[in-house]
C-alpha cells in the first residue's frame, strides 16, 4: 500500500491555495543555448516567505489545526526556509513556534530566524542531532512536531508544484529537483509517477552531501556527510525511519551529483542571464542539466528553484569569482 498518493496531494493543494502563490514557470533561454535543451525554470525562489517550504508546511498546520483547534504551540528544527515556512503557517492561526537550530548557525541565518516571530533554541552540533532533539523535546511536552521532510502531510504539500507544472507546460521530458531530505522530490515524484508515468523525475544533490543517493546505492540510510557544502539547504543527513527513502527508491528515476564550482556557477548563471539571487541549493536543478548536457540534448526540462535565501557574503564572493572568469 502506497504511503502517498496523487489523492493526498490534490487534497493538499485545496487546503493550501490561498496561502501560497501559483510561482511562475518561465523558458530560460540563455541557459537552453548553453545546454542544448529547452530549460524551464520552477520559480519557487519567489514563492511566499521565499522557498517551496511554505506549501508543505501550510498543509501541515491546516491539517493539524482542524484535527485539533486548541493547539496553541509546534516545534520544528530548521536553519532557515523550514522554520520561516513553519512561522508563517502558524502565525495565521495565533500558534507559536518553537524552532531548534544547530549551535554552529551563520551569523546570517541566525539574524534571518531572529526576523521571524519564533521562540529560537540554539542546540545540536549538526542538523541530524538538532532534529532529534527537538522531537525529543516536543514528546516530552506533548506538542505537534513539524519535520522538514518526513511527513506526509509535509510531503503532499510540496507535492503540490507537480499539480502546478503540468498546468502550466505541456510534454515535458523531465523535471530536476534538489534533494536534502528528499520531501520536495517525493512530493513530485508521487503526483506526477501517477498522472504522467513518461516524465522522468530526476534528483540533484551536492557531491559533498550525497546521503540520498548513497543510501538508495547501499539500500539503507547512510550516516550524514562531514564534508562542507555551499548548498546547505540539502545538507544535514536523513532520518533513519525516512518515508522519503522508500518512496524515492520506488518513484525516482536517478539521482545526479554536482561539484561546489558547479553549483556556484550555477548561482551566477542564473543571476547573469535571469536575474534571480538564489541560495545554492536552488541552483542544484541547473547545475545537473548543465553537466549532463549531453544526456539531454532538445529534450524540454523543468528545473525547480527552490529558495532564494542567499548569504550576501557567499553571493559577493561568488559574482565576483564567476565574472572575472
Amino acid at each position: 500500500m502506497n504511503i502517498l498518493a496523487k489523492e493526498h496531494i490534490e487534497k493538499a493543494y485545496k487546503n493550501i491555495k490561498s496561502n501560497v502563490v501559483k510561482s511562475n514557470l518561465i523558458y530560460a533561454d540563455k541557459i537552453s543555448l548553453i545546454s542544448h535543451a529547452k530549460v524551464h525554470l520552477k520559480l519557487e525562489n519567489q514563492q511566499i516567505t521565499g522557498s517551496f517550504k511554505i506549501r508543505g508546511a501550510s498543509n501541515k498546520i491546516i491539517n493539524l489545526f482542524s484535527q485539533n483547534p486548541k493547539v496553541t504551540k509546534v516545534v520544528a528544527a530548521s536553519t532557515g526556509n523550514h522554520a520561516a515556512a513553519v512561522a508563517y503557517a502558524a502565525q495565521k492561526y495565533n500558534v507559536q513556534t518553537i524552532i531548534f537550530a544547530p549551535e554552529s548557525l551563520s551569523d546570517s541565518k541566525l539574524q534571518n530566524l531572529k526576523n521571524h516571530k519564533i521562540e529560537l533554541k540554539l542546540i545540536g552540533k549538526q542538523s541530524s542531532e538538532t532534529e532529534r532533539l527537538a522531537f525529543e523535546y516536543a514528546a516530552e511536552k506533548g506538542l505537534p512536531f513539524i519535520h522538514p521532510y518526513n511527513d506526509p502531510d509535509v510531503i503532499s504539500g510540496q507535492g503540490t508544484i507537480a499539480i502546478e507544472l503540468l498546468d502550466q507546460l505541456k510534454n515535458f521530458d523531465a523535471v530536476f529537483v534538489p534533494i536534502g531530505g528528499g520531501g520536495l522530490i517525493s512530493g513530485i515524484a508521487t503526483y506526477l509517477k501517477e498522472v504522467a508515468p513518461e516524465i522522468k523525475v530526476i534528483g540533484v544533490q551536492p557531491q559533498n552531501a550525497p546521503e540520498m543517493h548513497d543510501s538508495l546505492i547501499c539500500n539503507r540510510i547512510v550516516e550524514p556527510s562531514d564534508l562542507f557544502t555551499i548548498a546547505d539547504g540539502t545538507a544535514g543527513g536523513l532520518d533513519p525511519d525516512t518515508i522519503t527513502f522508500d518512496i524515492c527508491k520506488k518513484l525516482v528515476d536517478y539521482i545526479l551529483l554536482v561539484s561546489e564550482d558547479e553549483i556556484a556557477r550555477s548561482v551566477y548563471l542564473i543571476y547573469k542571464y535571469h536575474g534571480f539571487k538564489v541560495e545554492p541549493a536552488a541552483a542544484l536543478s541547473v547545475s545537473a542539466i548543465l553537466k549532463y548536457a549531453d544526456r539531454f540534448k532538445s529534450q524540454k526540462l523543468v528545473a525547480i528553484l527552490s529558495g532564494n535565501k542567499l548569504n550576501d557574503k557567499l553571493f559577493g564572493a561568488i559574482l565576483k569569482r564567476y565574472s572575472e572568469m
